[in-house]
């Protein structure tokens, strides 16, 4: 956007002083954010007024909780980020769940709230809660707005970082008494930054021994909408795939090449293929979904890993 910020249409088309929240809306509708999930209050209304403005559609819940796993499951059809809303306190906090359960998963998601008042952050006041501490460990990254000139970098910060590898979740605090704010003169959305992650290089792939076999993870093959090049990569070098529970789909069942779903058994059917492997090919591969010590015990196996937009083939 390179146009002027300074001013926001209001009621009758009078331009009016565009406010931080009216500016964090544009800086929303940048990252070409179309939906957004809460429950309006007190503390957010600016922004929740904002939205009336602009090409953003607010879509009202009747709990936090479930705007956080809205935006969770927004984030594993489209493999963009969803955004949730919610106020302070007790209200931020029923955005934990979804949030918590979109960044173990992979998936992109953003959320924000309205805590208390900068002014009023250090008193014995109505409903405060350290917010930004109790979102940390569950997120990729968490932080406070403390300044309407902050807001261009922090939201597109926060989107870089809940899509860049590994995806996940981030949290926003947009203090009440900040988005009352009047919008920074001349500042600006900044421009989007696609990321791409590097290719492996011709040693990494000399280094991939001879029998080799493909773990299709979940997150990253379904995220990706992988399906096609792999199948396709399995029918040109005749590479057997096992998948995971959720990666289940990714590959057909039925196909020759197919191993079926490795289980969490010690030693089920599938990890016989796996003893026979000497490098595994991890498409999609998570920690959290599924521990390779359960095919690769002794740790002598080659560990080849494509995630999110790695997994391309030129068909």
């Amino acid at each position: 956007m390179e146009h002027s910020e300074e001013t926001f249409a209001g009621k009758n088309g009078i331009k009016l002083p565009m406010n931080a929240s009216q500016f964090f809306v544009r800086c929303l509708e940048n990252e070409g954010i179309k939906y957004v999930y809460g429950i309006p209050g007190e503390e957010n209304i600016h922004m929740i007024d904002a939205f009336n403005g602009s090409s953003i559609r607010f879509i009202l819940v009747r709990y936090e909780q479930a705007a956080s796993f809205m935006a969770d499951i927004y984030g594993r059809l489209t493999g963009l980020p969803g955004v949730c809303i919610a106020t302070l306190g007790p209200g931020a906090i029923n955005l934990v769940l979804g949030t918590a359960d979109a960044n173990t998963d992979s998936v992109p998601l953003v959320a924000i709230s309205a805590p208390v008042g900068l002014n009023r952050i250090y008193k014995e006041s109505h409903q405060i809660v350290d917010l930004v501490s109790m979102f940390k460990p569950l997120t990729k990254w968490a932080a406070l707005i403390q300044s309407a000139e902050a807001i261009p970098e922090m939201v597109r910060s926060a989107f870089n970082q809940a899509q860049t590898e590994r995806p996940g979740a981030v949290y926003l605090a947009f203090p009440q008494d900040v988005e009352c704010l009047p919008a920074p003169e001349g500042y600006h959305p900044l421009k989007i930054n696609i990321v791409h992650d590097s290719s492996p290089s011709a040693t990494q792939i000399a280094r991939a021994v001879k029998k080799p076999i493909v773990l299709g993870q979940g997150h990253g093959a379904v995220h990706d909408h992988a399906s096609e090049a792999l199948i396709y990569f399995s029918e040109c070098l005749r590479i057997p795939v096992a998948t995971t529970f959720i990666g289940k789909g990714v590959f057909p069942d039925n196909h020759p090449n197919s191993l079926g779903a490795a289980g969490f058994m010690l030693h089920d059917y599938v990890n016989f293929g796996f003893d026979q492997t000497d490098v595994v090919i991890c498409v999609g591969y998570d920690l959290q979904e599924f521990d390779l010590v359960r095919i690769n015990p002794k740790g002598d196996k080659q560990i080849i890993r494509f995630h999110c937009k790695n997994f391309r083939i030129s068909m």
